[in-house]
């Protein structure tokens, strides 16, 4: 990570001085890439239906923010699944929230169509990393509610839209992921 740091911060102030900017604002703009960098700790791998999210690392990098995206479409009830990169990174992970977001027009709705919680809100009854879950059926031990924030059996999305999912991990150093979608 300290290499890959290194090399970011080194790139960087080397882009920002052959464009012609000061030393001064290559080394500023150097510190913020890597401080972006630093602060994803996430480290998060994330399928749905067997498809990786990806997201443009670069981007990542030099805003400090990058959506992921699933290129392939998913089905209107996917699976998922998401593996932390270094768990230990995040320290005590206490609550881990899955929201879904319909496309509404240009832009993504502002209540969820689905949020899918633990029924206990213990620490060790939360989704697991390396678990693929079967939203469609997601059974004991959850709750999934809809827009109306009524329970539900499952999620069940419309074919053809866009969505947003939100993965919200809360711990010693929470972060979120917004992955976009596209059912079939």
């Amino acid at each position: 990570m300290r290499r890959q740091l290194s090399m970011t911060a080194a790139l960087s102030a080397t882009a920002m001085l052959i464009s012609g900017c000061s030393v001064w604002g290559a080394a500023s703009t150097a510190l913020m890439v890597a401080k972006n960098v630093k602060s994803n700790r996430l480290g998060i791998r994330i399928w749905m239906d067997d498809h990786e999210a990806k997201r443009n690392e670069l981007k990542q990098a030099v805003t400090g923010y990058s959506r992921w995206k699933i290129k392939e479409d998913v089905s209107t009830a996917p699976t998922l699944k998401f593996e932390f990169k270094d768990p230990g990174a995040l320290g005590r992970i206490s609550t881990i929230i899955v929201s879904i977001h319909q496309k509404f027009e240009a832009k993504y709705s502002d209540h969820a169509e689905f949020t899918i919680v633990a029924t206990d809100s213990s620490p060790s009854a939360q989704m697991k990393p390396g678990t693929e879950y079967d939203l469609g059926a997601l059974g004991d031990g959850f709750k999934i509610l809809n827009w109306e924030n009524k329970e539900v059996d499952g999620v069940e999305l419309k074919p053809g839209v866009e969505y947003q999912f939100t993965i919200s991990v809360k711990a010693d150093d929470s972060e979120s992921a917004l992955i976009f979608i596209k059912t079939s």
